[in-house]
């Protein structure tokens, strides 16, 4: 594989990593990572095979690329949240907001981050760990800023774990599509439910 990548215009560059970047989620969404070959990828994309490799060293640069950038993004948008104020219950809305409409929009790229990183031995890429680890930082940071609104004890670490995992069952149920509806309606009571369940719990 050409170590040398060409060079050229910076903003056409990244334009074509990101076209090769849709066309591998697509890929991977509909084969699997393990099924699909960088050949498939290109022929998803409409590209010669040998031109990936001016982008991407191999398809494992692809994927981690693929979750780095969602994960970024992500980062970004729970920061703008937690930077705009509110309670704890807004926040959270709004963390589970964004990323169940993120796989309403995107699912195909939801889903391949959740199966092929997430839920993978490649979760443990030290690029990985630490891209988690920052958006995880992040939320137990808003609930060490509201401990005031948690029960006296509760441990901003393992509540910021906990909400995780039930959002990510959460976005396991959506990616099943016949477990739990997908249209607007259906996102927004599902995202006021888990909240709404974390935070007060279901007893009477």
């Amino acid at each position: 594989m050409p170590e040398d990548r060409p060079r050229r215009d910076p903003a056409s560059f990244e334009a074509k990593r990101r076209e090769i970047l849709r066309a591998a989620t697509r890929a991977f969404a509909r084969k699997g990572f393990a099924g699909t070959r960088v050949g498939d990828i290109a022929q998803e994309a409409g590209i010669a095979y040998g031109l990936i490799y001016h982008y991407f060293d191999n398809k494992d640069a692809i994927l981690s690329s693929l979750f780095q950038g969602m994960w970024g993004v992500s980062l970004k948008v729970i920061e703008g949240i937690d930077a705009q104020g509110g309670t704890l219950e807004e926040k959270l809305r709004g963390v589970a907001g964004f990323f169940l409409e993120a796989w309403r929009l995107e699912p195909d790229a939801v889903e391949v981050v959740l199966k092929e990183v997430l839920r993978s031995p490649k979760f443990l890429d030290a690029d990985n760990v630490s891209a988690f680890r920052g958006l995880f930082e992040r939320l137990e940071g808003i609930f060490v800023a509201h401990a005031a609104e948690l029960r006296p004890g509760v441990d901003p670490k393992l509540t910021a774990v906990l909400f995780l995992g039930a959002l990510e069952i959460l976005l396991t149920g959506m990616i099943a599509r016949e477990l739990l509806g997908a249209d607007a309606a259906a996102i927004e009571q599902s995202r006021d439910a888990l909240v709404d369940t974390f935070l007060h719990g279901i007893a009477g």
